[in-house]
This record gives structure tokens, C-alpha cells and sequence, in this order.
């Protein structure tokens, strides 16, 4: 495997190997899509968490709430692009309520952001629904009683 796979997730010049198929994943704003978190997506071995990213099309000054939901591991997102310096304010792990991760970010500028399906545990793997709505949406008071 080379170094540059588990480098920095997306970054997939030429599409690297081992990725899915080298199947590149977008989603458009208002949609809903389901997808599946695999041994084939890309490791992180920072906490050694499988990502997949996704691919969205953002316009300066918009307004988007992410949500990423599964049954099959603990949601964490977080979404990167021109005008984005990392920080917390870009990615989110429980508030979706029930395991459930939400994100209401507001593009710094115009261009094509990742959206990183990512999980807060370990080496998981399984079904996921990711949807992209316009304008923000309240953080969920439902708790993460999940045990792992």
C-alpha cells in the first residue's frame, strides 16, 4: 500500500487504489442519499476510522445542513473546502440525535467541498443515509446511548 492512500482522505488524484471502485460519490443540495461506509474506504490512521468523501458544490454565503444516519456505527461527518481551515465549527458527531451526526455550516466561498462520511468508532463499517438540506436545522436533545 502506498503512503499516500491513508495521506489525507479524498485527496485522490488519479483515484486511488483500493478505493471503491474508484467510484467518486457527490450529493446536491436538497438530496438524500444512501451509501455504505466499507474496509475499502479510505483508513484513517490518525483514530483508524474508515471515510468515504462525498463531493458537494457550495456557493458563498449559502447555508446547508448535513445529516448522516446509521443503525451500523456512531455518525461523524465534517466538511472541508476553499475558505475552511479544519476547527471544530466544520464537523460534528452527535447532533442528530440518537448517534446521529448534524452539521449546519455556511460556505466561506464558492466552489467544490467534501463532505467526509466518517464514524467515531473504530474500524466500523455498515449503511448510512446522507442528506444535504438548505438553511439551518436545530441541534436534536436526543442522547447517544450507544455502547460500543
Amino acid at each position: 500500500m502506498r503512503d499516500d492512500d491513508n495521506a489525507n482522505c479524498g485527496q485522490r488524484a488519479g483515484g486511488a487504489p483500493g478505493a471503491a471502485g474508484g467510484n467518486e460519490h457527490s450529493i446536491q443540495v436538497g438530496q438524500t442519499q444512501q451509501g455504505q461506509l466499507t474496509r475499502n474506504d479510505v483508513l484513517l490512521t490518525s483514530d483508524s476510522t474508515y471515510a468515504q468523501p462525498w463531493t458537494i458544490q457550495g456557493r458563498a454565503g449559502q447555508t446547508i445542513t448535513i445529516d448522516l444516519e446509521s443503525d451500523a456505527f456512531d455518525s461523524y461527518l465534517f466538511l472541508r473546502g476553499p475558505g475552511i481551515s479544519g476547527g471544530r465549527d466544520f464537523q460534528d458527531d452527535d447532533s442528530g440525535g440518537n448517534c446521529h451526526a448534524r452539521l449546519t455550516a455556511t460556505f466561506p466561498q464558492s466552489g467544490e467541498y467534501e463532505i467526509v462520511v466518517n464514524t467515531a468508532d473504530h474500524y466500523a463499517t455498515g449503511a448510512f443515509s446522507l442528506s444535504v438540506t438548505t438553511g439551518s436545522k436545530p441541534k436534536s436533545v436526543a442522547r447517544c446511548t450507544r455502547s460500543h
